[in-house]
């Protein structure tokens, strides 16, 4: 039974470890992995506020950002006050289309 759970854990724990991106970029930037150093809060929303501040730097209008797949979603005010989403590519945070 408890080698049944160790192996069971193990294998959970490569699995998750194989599945989560790595999204370090080379020119620099913040990007997706730094959503991803530290599993607290915190770091999470100070990469978040990085992220948001060069969006906001590059002219978009966004009120906020998060880790979608491969992706920064950032939710963003248009002139007509419509809020939409809009996706980025990590670290480059050029505008994808989907």
């Amino acid at each position: 039974m408890i080698k049944n759970t160790v192996i069971a854990l193990v294998t959970a724990a490569t699995l998750v470890g194989a599945a989560a991106p790595a999204f370090a970029e080379s020119d620099g930037g913040i990007g997706l992995s730094d959503f991803n150093e530290e599993d607290n809060s915190s770091s999470y929303d100070t990469a978040a506020q990085n992220i948001l501040s060069r969006l906001r730097d590059q002219g978009v209008n966004a009120t906020s950002v998060e880790q979608w797949g491969g992706l920064v979603r950032a939710f963003v005010v248009q002139e007509d006050g419509r809020q939409v989403m809009q996706f980025f590519a990590p670290g480059s945070l050029q505008q994808v289309a989907l």
